[in-house]
Order: C-alpha cells, then sequence, then structure tokens
C-alpha cells in the first residue's frame, strides 16, 4: 500500500497553486502594468451624454458594440455620420462577443440616458465565467513566457489595450489570398457554429435594459450579418439563439430589433464576418437612413 506523500509535499503545492493565483491576479488588476479599458469607457460615456449643444437639442444615440460595428463604422464614417442634421450619435465597441469592458458604460447610461441606445447582437453573450478569465490569463501568462524566451511569432501575445482605439483608427484587418481567404472564412463559420449552439444568454443585461425602456429610452439590438456565405454555414444555430434572445428581451414598443443589408458581394468581407473598407462604404448611407429615420420619428 502506497503512503500518503508527506505533509510538507502538501503545504508545498498548497502555497505553489496560491502563488499562482496571486500572480495572474496581479497580472489581471495591477495598475501599473498596462491601461484598463473600464475607466476610459466610463469616461467616455459620461462626456458624451453630459455634452451640450446650442440651439435645437440633437437627439442622442449611443452604440456599444463589436469588432464588426467597429469594422462596419470606422472612424471616416463616423465623422460623416456626425454631419447629419438633429442627430448626434457615437458608438464604442470590444473584441470578441459578450459585453465585457463595456459594462462601465451602463452606470452613465443609467444616470443620464441617452434618447436611443443601439446594443449590437453580440454583446448579449454571457461573459465568461471566473474561471474562464482563470483559465485565460493562465494562458496569457505561459503563452508570453515562451514568446520571451523563443522570440516565435506565433507565440506573441495578443496586443495590449489601446485607449479609444475604436475612435481614431480602423479595425486593423488583412487582405488574404483566395485560397488562404476561403480557409479562414470556413473556419470562422465553423467556430460560429460552436459560439451560437453554446453561447448562453446575459440575463443580467437583458434586464437591465427591460428597465431602461421602462423609463422611456429607446432600445434597438442590431444584427450585423456576416457574408452570405457564413450566414447560410450559421442559420440554424443562429436562429434558435436569437429566439432565446427575443424571449429575454421580448420586442416591444420601444425595443426594436433590426438587422443590417445582406450584401450579396462576398469580397465586402474581410473574413467572413468583418466588412473590410468597401464594405463600410455600403453600410454607411444604409446607417445614416436609420438614424434619420429614429429622429423624424421622436
Amino acid at each position: 500500500m502506497a503512503s500518503a506523500p508527506p505533509l510538507r509535499i502538501w503545504l508545498c503545492s498548497a502555497l505553489l497553486a496560491v502563488s499562482v493565483v496571486a500572480l495572474l491576479a496581479l497580472q489581471r488588476h495591477a495598475p501599473w502594468l498596462e491601461p484598463k479599458p473600464e475607466p476610459v469607457i466610463t469616461k467616455h460615456t459620461q462626456r458624451f451624454l453630459a455634452s451640450a449643444y446650442g440651439g435645437e437639442t440633437p437627439i442622442r444615440v449611443l452604440g456599444l458594440g463589436s469588432s464588426l460595428l467597429w469594422a462596419a463604422t470606422p472612424p471616416a464614417i463616423m465623422d460623416e455620420i456626425a454631419l447629419l442634421p438633429g442627430i448626434c450619435w457615437m458608438r464604442m465597441t470590444k473584441l470578441g462577443t459578450g459585453l465585457g469592458a463595456l459594462q462601465a458604460s451602463l452606470t452613465p447610461i443609467e444616470s443620464k440616458p441617452p434618447n436611443v441606445l443601439v446594443i449590437e447582437e453580440n454583446l448579449f453573450f454571457a461573459d465568461s465565467t471566473a474561471t474562464d478569465q482563470l483559465r485565460d490569463d493562465l494562458f496569457l501568462l505561459m503563452r508570453t513566457a515562451a514568446y520571451k524566451v523563443t522570440a516565435q511569432a506565433h507565440f506573441a501575445p495578443p496586443r495590449a489595450y489601446v485607449e479609444l482605439a475604436d475612435q481614431k483608427e480602423p479595425l486593423p484587418y488583412e487582405e488574404f489570398p483566395q485560397d488562404k481567404k476561403k480557409q479562414l472564412i470556413l473556419k470562422n463559420a465553423n467556430n460560429l457554429q460552436t459560439i451560437f449552439s453554446h453561447g448562453a444568454i446575459n440575463l443580467a443585461l437583458t434586464d437591465r435594459l427591460r428597465r431602461l425602456s421602462q423609463r422611456g429610452i429607446h432600445i434597438i439590438v442590431l444584427e450585423l450579418r456576416r457574408s452570405e456565405f457564413v450566414e447560410q454555414v450559421i442559420a440554424p444555430q443562429k436562429k434558435r439563439w436569437q429566439e432565446q434572445l427575443r424571449r429575454a428581451l421580448p420586442p416591444g414598443p420601444l425595443v426594436n430589433y433590426i438587422a443590417s443589408p445582406h450584401f450579396s458581394q462576398q469580397d465586402l468581407y474581410f473574413d467572413g464576418s468583418h466588412m473590410n473598407a468597401a464594405g463600410a462604404r455600403l453600410f454607411a448611407p444604409w446607417w445614416a437612413a436609420q438614424l434619420q429615420q429614429l429622429r423624424d420619428e421622436r
């Protein structure tokens, strides 16, 4: 019969585990390591909602979205839309699904709400749990260490947060050769099937939006359609997920669901999901028309 490890082994193991968790917590929360997006997002939201205008007060439309919205509305297009009379429009975005750091904008929104709040569909996925975050932090720590030791590009950690990068620059992307692009689009579509199949709805977010609508705030849930091929691949999973979302946040007089147009040209997307510059130019007049309609309905 094997004997149990000595007590000091258990103590050393426990100390090692606590040290790893503490190191990961330091990596996530230490203020001197890298800038965090939440304070910047809070202040930027507050400035927009508190800004004063002379003459006729325009309707304030605030958009929150993922990189799909960033790609579809680069800063040049944002500048054009800012010239529309009677409309004050701003959007903030983040990478990936879930609300993430944009959670920091909700408190200013609830304190001094816009006339219209646009929420892109991707943000309604539930954010990662604490266990998921711990796993991601451990993976990032190992990847960073491997990059420092080997200097191999594929180990390079993701870019650090760049303050309000989406307000200043278009979404960075690369146009791939046609054969590689097909592989990328197919991989993207397969990943989206998994996300829509297993992604839970952020019920805390839907509850907060329902309460905002009860205060007279117009809520718009925006679906940014991907390329025709990707939409066909993910259609069954996406439809089921959208039905769950509508049950959690039912449409009504002040809660509307809208979808971007179907663009059949495949070359308007650099990966099958995110619009390139040509796609954004086609999207711009449609979005301007939506904002003008919101203004005219008030």
